[in-house]
């Protein structure tokens, strides 16, 4: 599926389960616990397409980012920013932290330049 013009992406109080890397294909798929579209002003709950474990898969990856270095996207979405061919996506995570030598809760970012994308529903 992809989305018309006048659908949005809803990902607050939602999480990253887990992202592959299919590096033969350049291809990066990001798999959410939830993901709603919506095309009114606003999304308001109830009002929308929910999509459980839902998968999205950006092709023709040209470069991607996980900040800072070694973070695990995997808590709550903070925002979210996409256009035609650029993704960047503020979470949280977990980083492990050599002087204490455990994980620590930080904020960071996914930035993905892609050429196309599919969300599966």
């Amino acid at each position: 599926m992809k989305l018309n013009s006048n659908q949005k992406i809803y990902l607050g109080d939602r999480s990253i389960e887990k992202i592959i890397f299919e590096t033969m294909k350049n291809k990066i798929t990001i798999v959410f616990d939830c993901l709603s579209i919506f095309e009114k002003e606003n999304w308001n709950p109830g009002e929308s397409i929910d999509i459980d474990n839902c998968s999205v898969d950006f092709l023709d990856v040209k470069n991607y980012d996980i900040f800072p270095k070694g973070m695990m996207p995997n808590d709550y979405i903070v925002s979210i920013e996409i256009s035609e061919s650029n993704l960047r996506l503020k979470t949280l995570g977990e980083l492990y932290n050599l002087e204490n030598l455990d994980y620590e809760t930080v904020e960071g970012y996914i930035s993905i330049e892609y050429g196309d994308y599919f969300i599966h529903v």
